[in-house]
């Protein structure tokens, strides 16, 4: 290979790990989000309950949202905690849905382990708890 050829190997890899290093470095601020602080939801007087938190996340003009909780079950009477979640976008005073998912828990000893809904499309995110038959 002679020194010109070299010399353009050379410089390519260079710059492809310099784009490389900058892509690094700008990815885990936004694949990170930021969140809120922690909500809570009881129903039927504290027989199950929620513990929630809504993250976001921006690259460029798109937007994800994703929902992290916990489910407690804390009343021995053969219902479960049962939580929903839904990530969408509200437009136009209209809820654009694009992801839904049900979680329950019915161990009273301890919470659920935390659950991670995962980034989906959208910048809000529903979340509901009831009690029901396990």
């Amino acid at each position: 290979m002679n020194a010109r050829k070299r010399f353009t190997m050379a410089g390519l890899a260079a710059v492809m790990s310099i784009g490389g290093l900058g892509l690094a470095t700008a990815q885990p601020a936004s694949a990170e989000g930021a969140c809120t602080d922690w909500r809570v939801i009881q129903v039927d007087h504290n027989a199950a309950g929620l513990k929630y938190r809504e993250c976001d996340r921006y690259s460029g003009d798109r937007t994800q949202t994703k929902a992290q909780l916990y489910l407690w079950d804390n009343k021995h009477d053969g219902k479960v905690a049962q939580g929903y979640t839904a990530t969408g976008s509200n437009k136009g005073g209209s809820w654009h849905q694009s992801w839904e998912r049900y979680y329950a828990w019915g161990n009273e000893k301890h919470h659920s382990p935390l659950i991670d809904t995962g980034w989906h499309k959208g910048h809000d995110v529903k979340v509901l708890l009831k009690a029901t038959q396990g």
